[in-house]
């Protein structure tokens, strides 16, 4: 079996475990984040629609090549892990928000894209504010880790 690039085609969509719509426990969300976001594994209250986060799987050559600028820094001669990436590759990442229907348009959370066409640091103070960012980069790492790591079965025959 060989790599396959078209699997990180496309965009996945993640619902956040703090949504007010969600009526599950804390294992049943991390079944779904786990299945790869199959939404099966979630419960929702009675007439009620979680908002979405659309991100794209692959990131543009410019947007990743800033993501992994964010995670090396230099100090005192050593390279250190900067923690602030999981936000960068968020922003990055991010490309819509599908809000319920019947949400009001004053209260719907509008997508604000960046001049460099990852999400605005407006709408990502925000995201970081109600602590929704962790989520949004687990399930996306989770997502990427399954599709581009399928790995053959690699024992002898």
């Amino acid at each position: 079996m060989a790599l396959k690039l078209d699997q990180l085609e496309g965009s996945i969509s993640v619902i956040c475990k703090v949504d007010s719509a969600l009526d599950c426990s804390e294992e049943d969300y991390q079944q779904y984040i786990e299945s790869g976001l199959d939404e099966s594994h979630l419960k929702f209250k009675e007439g009620d629609y979680p908002t979405k986060f659309v991100l794209r799987k692959a990131l543009p050559w410019g947007l990743a090549k800033k993501v992994e600028d964010e995670k090396v820094t230099m100090q005192k001669g050593e390279m250190q892990i900067k923690m602030s990436f999981i936000s960068e590759e968020v922003r990055c990442s991010l490309i819509d928000i599908i809000n319920p229907p019947h949400v009001p348009e004053s209260e719907k959370i509008v997508y604000l894209r960046g001049s460099d066409g990852g999400a605005s640091e407006k709408l990502m103070e925000k995201l970081l504010a109600v602590g929704i960012v962790q989520d949004l980069y687990a399930a996306r790492k989770t997502v990427m880790e399954k599709s581009s790591l399928s790995k053959p079965d690699l024992k002898k025959s």
